[in-house]
């Protein structure tokens, strides 16, 4: 616990934030009997029209457990439901696109994706059954 006191405000919002999404994905049991119907989904995110690489994904459903990913150097993403199952429930989302400096580095608190594409999200995606596939093309301006 002495750790985290020295952390910025904002360090121990974002590991908080994540600690809540993790308890929601991973839940008490797992997957199993208690995992809804899903829909697959992967996706390409750019940035400016580059790959935006180590990006948080997060599908919020209106009702249920939300779905993340993260992504890769290509700046491709799959969706996670809990830690046995992939995918997301179906219907329409809120998605929040975020991504982090390095733990330790000037900008390891400071959002570079703007707010428009996560605290103040206005992108949304719809689920349907079987294999969805959700690209974003960000542009800062």
């Amino acid at each position: 616990m002495r750790g985290l006191i020295n952390l910025k405000p904002k360090t121990v919002c974002t590991l908080a934030t994540w600690s809540l999404l993790l308890a929601a994905i991973t839940g008490c049991g797992g997957g199993g009997a208690d995992t809804p119907e899903l829909g697959e989904v992967t996706g390409t995110i750019t940035l400016d029209g580059s790959p935006l690489p180590d990006a948080e994904v997060v599908f919020e459903p209106a009702a249920g457990a939300p779905s993340v990913g993260k992504t890769d150097e290509a700046g491709q993403y799959e969706l996670a439901y809990n830690q046995d199952a992939n995918g997301a429930v179906p219907g329409q989302h809120t998605v929040r696109i975020s991504k982090f400096g390095e733990p330790g580095s000037p900008n390891d608190t400071e959002n570079q994706i703007p707010a428009k594409f996560n605290a103040n999200s206005k992108l949304t995606a719809e689920v349907k059954a079987g294999d969805n596939t959700v690209n974003f093309d960000l542009e800062t301006k």
